[in-house]
């Protein structure tokens, strides 16, 4: 009995020991392999809400983080990795966990200018940016394509290669750098640069930004720190310098504004500065030579152009000061007369004198005479002989006998015509008169009316003709129509129409006259012997009146 109880108590402490051995089991995690210094965010394990989490060995840079879900919680590893390597840690709670992950070196990011133009001979620095995301450190290696692959170039082991450029050409360069992590690496190759090489030919320069000192005093030598110029070459081809140019006048020996030439090959451009004299005390100034305008009108401003000062100095020195030293008083001319300019430097003055005259204010012009002629026809030009144009101004009045003109110049309108003279921007206006041109179109002759013909002296005893009726002779009157003025065909017609009737009344008149005069012809009843008939009574006509 005591046996079997003995045996039971040891197969009871043997199943609490392999219990209590399979609590504290060891549960072995593998995360995988990740870039260092990027963001994690990987799931561990889940646990019981309430259980207490403790971690050793977690990597730099990393921290363990709870979700809740419910009544348990997920475990996740977050942040940035910053060493490479192989890491391990340990999460105690309702088991032990060895997480495991490796940990790359990131890989390096890179930039380069696409291409760079130069003449041979220019310095050239190329320049790669790189920079990584984790702890590592990063070196360079610069190559130069030669055909199919690249050929390293020798001691090219920084950021900035200063390639070759003594033969124009053009040279393709690559630089590939390296991220060495705690003794990992992974490497990145920039892309290729194109350097042309050229024969260039200056075409201009120009200042890009002044030197940083632009005041000098007398003996100083000029600076040019901060001076940088614009070179513009054939081929719409620019560069900005900051040396390889030369500037002159290196050494300042005169006071006032210089201007300073800067050269670069061939060409040249400048800017300028100030030079003061050194500091001393002036003891007096005085006028060395008088400006070259001293005469004046009234409201023009001083003109201070040859004017030539010089001040003299305790220490028994004397120097020149440019007129943009200077200070004056007046500055505008504002009164006439001799009038006194006041010059001051360095607290001393002096003084000259000028001469101030009014100034002529013109206020128009004005016909003082007329022109001799002053009627024209219609197409006639202007004659201008006799006219007196006279200046007015507040200085009087004076003749003009240049620089005026008149408008219009010929005259194409009857009636009173305007005349403008001109004279600057001044005017004045008088008026001719325009006749019409005559009508020079001929105007046809009425024809004339022919005069009646006499009539003779009737005698029945000298013509032997039978007595006429006593009954009065009425005349038949011709009318001649009004005459009016007819052109082409119209008139024409008309007058052959009253020359025919014209000839129609002569001829019967004629006939008229001849019966008068009794003049024999054939009688009607002569043919086939019949006996002639009176031609009052119609009756046979007797021996008688035969005869």
């Amino acid at each position: 009995m005591k046996k079997k109880l003995l045996l039971s108590m040891l197969l009871a402490l043997l199943l609490l020991t392999a219990l209590a051995g399979s609590a504290c089991a060891e549960t072995p995690v593998t995360l995988g392999s990740f870039p260092a210094g990027e963001e994690m965010d990987v799931s561990i394990a889940w646990v019981n809400r309430d259980t207490k989490i403790e971690v050793e060995g977690l990597p730099q840079g990393l921290r363990i983080e709870r979700e809740d879900y419910g009544p348990d919680s997920l475990l996740m590893l977050r942040g940035k990795p910053m060493y490479a390597g192989d890491e391990q840690f340990t999460v105690w709670g309702e088991e032990e966990i060895v997480c495991t992950l490796s940990v790359m070196p990131a890989v390096p990011t890179v930039s380069v200018p696409r291409s760079v133009q130069c003449g041979v001979g220019d310095l050239v620095d190329l320049k790669a940016w790189a920079s990584t995301a984790d702890a590592g450190t990063l070196s360079y290696q610069w190559y130069m394509a030669a055909g199919s692959f690249n050929e390293t170039i020798g001691g090219a082991t920084g950021n900035v290669l200063r390639p070759d450029t003594s033969e124009a050409g053009t040279v393709w360069y690559c630089c590939e750098v390296v991220n060495d992590n705690n003794g990992l690496t992974s490497s990145v190759m920039s892309d290729y640069i194109e350097v042309q090489v050229r024969e260039l030919v200056v075409q201009s320069v120009s200042i890009e930004s002044l030197p940083l000192k632009t005041e000098y005093q007398v003996g100083d030598e000029i600076d040019t720190a901060g001076l940088r110029i614009t070179v513009r070459y054939d081929g719409n081809y620019n560069e900005i310098r900051d040396d390889g140019f030369t500037v002159s006048p290196a050494l300042f020996d005169r006071p006032g504004t210089q201007s300073v030439t800067v050269r670069y090959g061939e060409k040249s451009c400048g800017f300028n500065v100030t030079v003061k004299n050194p500091t001393e005390t002036v003891v007096g100034i005085g006028v060395l030579s008088l400006p070259v305008k001293t005469e004046y009108l009234v409201g023009e401003r001083l003109d201070t152009e040859g004017l030539s000062i010089r001040a003299h100095t305790d220490d028994g020195r004397y120097f020149d000061v440019s007129p943009d030293e200077l200070e004056f008083s007046p500055t505008r001319l504002d009164r006439t007369g001799e009038q006194t300019v006041t010059v001051r430097y360095a607290e001393k003055t002096c003084s000259f004198t000028v001469r101030v005259k009014e100034e002529k204010i013109v206020t128009g012009i004005s016909v003082l005479s007329l022109p001799t002629k002053r009627s024209y026809t219609v197409g006639d030009r202007l004659d201008t002989e006799g006219l007196t144009v006279q200046l007015n101004s507040n200085k009087g009045s004076e003749i003009l006998n240049e620089g005026y003109s008149v408008t219009p110049k010929v005259l194409t309108s009857p009636g009173t015509q305007t005349i403008t003279v001109i004279y600057g921007q001044y005017q004045t206006k008088f008026t001719v008169t325009v006749n019409a041109k005559e009508n020079t179109t001929p105007t046809p002759k009425p024809t004339a009316t022919p005069a009646p013909t006499a009539e003779p002296e009737n005698s029945p005893e000298a013509s032997g003709a039978p007595d006429a009726p006593d009954t009065p002779e009425t005349p038949h009157p011709v009318v001649t129509p009004p005459m009016r003025k007819n052109t082409g065909v119209n008139t024409a017609v008309k007058i052959i129409f009253g020359i025919a009737v014209l000839s129609l009344a002569g001829l019967a008149g004629y006939v008229w006259y001849l019966r008068r005069q009794g003049c024999e012809y054939e009688e009607p009843g002569d043919e086939d012997g019949e006996e002639p008939l009176d031609t009052v009574s119609g009756e046979p006509m007797d021996d008688e009146k035969k005869e």
